[in-house]
């Protein structure tokens, strides 16, 4: 009987490997953009200072990432995601779906891969963050001005 189940997870296996599954690749409600933030009403300033208080370590790791990049580069991400905040539900889901479905349509990637990630790929952050982001202000741009305190 061993044999058997052996013999038929081999045959199965090798099926697989034969005949795979079809790739496909596209955004989701929670990929790769998580629902809250493509639905929030909050402002980047909002977000990022509420994201700030909520989780420091993550804006900390974000800010200096971005303190580490060039100044167009700071200027170019900067630009992108208050772009990106400006677009209503429909057309941040047509970004999401863009941007899972092609590796090249994000061209601020390619000058620096982690661009979004305090926005982006971490679901916690996002919820803490929207959770609380409307009682600050709307726009506070010191929150691109961070630095570490000694």
């Amino acid at each position: 009987m061993l044999r058997r189940a052996s013999i038929a997870a081999a045959a199965l296996g090798c099926a697989a490997m034969i005949f795979p599954a079809v790739a496909s690749a596209d955004a989701t409600d929670e990929y790769p953009i998580p629902n809250r933030l493509m639905r929030t009403t909050c402002t980047v300033d909002q977000y990022m200072a509420a994201a700030r208080d909520q989780d420091p370590m993550y804006y900390e790791r974000y800010m200096i990432d971005y303190r580490n990049r060039p100044a167009d580069v700071q200027t170019g991400a900067r630009n992108r995601i208050y772009w990106f905040f400006s677009l209503d539900y429909a057309g941040r889901r047509q970004y999401s779906e863009n941007t899972a479905t092609n590796v090249y349509y994000e061209q601020m990637a390619t000058r620096w891969g982690n661009w979004a990630k305090l926005f982006f790929n971490n679901k916690g952050v996002v919820a803490h963050a929207t959770d609380v982001c409307m009682n600050y202000p709307p726009s506070d741009p010191s929150v691109w001005t961070w630095t570490t305190t000694p």
